[in-house]
């Protein structure tokens, strides 16, 4: 864990699905202002690539511009191609990568405010339908992890314990089914069960989270939800874009 002093304002923004795999979406990010955010942190909720070398590039390109930068691993980024690793392995190798630039993946004080990355899976497994869910695919497993959720759950306990200050938490996966698009939109049937983490939402309600921000579904969202306002503000494929600026969402200002 990190404390960090705040000088003058500062705000954090949100956005999830960054997709840098596609040239337009990367030369969008190399757009964003070299200046404005120099006094911001930003939060990535996860889906940049499954290359290393484009995660690496991405969060690199965010951190010259953000002064704080945090992340958490999606399902993309956990996928291997003709490579020894598993995914758990990939999974820690693109932790020691954020580690070693600077991108925080455990929980940062900012004065007034934690902000506590957690780690999530979704619920659903194989069913044949599910065939075309690249996932079930490119994701390679160790046989000694029964539950996938379970392990990655696991791994936020260290930190659900209570902080002395505003909490805000983030994960790729959605916490609940409220927070899927509306029925109309889903390309498939099957989408709450490679979406939905359902147990997270006890860890951001244990934390007292304020706000959650979370990604995957390529989505916008912002709603309040028994207390908690949960937000997602996605880049997206270029061809599901609807909008012609950056999507970065002002989620917390110290002026407030």
């Amino acid at each position: 864990m990190k404390t960090i002093a705040i000088v003058g304002r500062m705000r954090v923004f949100a956005t999830s699905d960054l997709h840098t795999d596609y040239k337009e979406n990367f030369l969008w990010l190399t757009e964003l202002s070299d200046t404005a955010y120099r006094d911001d942190t930003l939060i990535v909720a996860g889906d940049v690539s499954d290359r290393l070398e484009i995660i690496r590039e991405t969060l690199l390109l965010l951190r010259s511009k953000f002064r704080h930068l945090l992340f958490t691993p999606g399902n993309h980024e956990l996928w291997v191609r003709n490579s020894e690793l598993n995914s758990i392995e990939k999974f820690h190798q693109v932790l020691k990568l954020c580690k070693d630039i600077g991108v925080t993946t455990t929980p940062l004080r900012l004065d007034d405010l934690w902000i506590v990355p957690l780690f999530s899976w979704y619920d659903g497994v194989y069913d044949p339908e599910m065939q075309a869910w690249v996932d079930f695919h490119l994701c390679k497993w160790p046989d000694n992890i029964p539950s996938l959720p379970d392990y990655f759950l696991r791994l936020n306990e260290p930190h659900l314990k209570s902080y002395d200050a505003q909490v805000i938490t983030f994960s790729h996966f959605i916490p609940r089914a409220e927070l899927l698009p509306p029925p109309e939109y889903m390309r498939f049937d099957w989408l709450p069960d490679v979406s939905i983490c359902a147990a997270l939402d006890a860890q951001i309600r244990r934390l007292n989270s304020t706000v959650h921000v979370c990604g995957h579904t390529h989505t916008t969202i912002d709603t309040v939800i028994d207390d908690v306002r949960y937000i997602q503000t996605a880049v997206r494929y270029p061809k599901e874009r609807r909008f012609e600026s950056f999507p970065l969402k002002v989620i917390w200002d110290s002026n407030d």
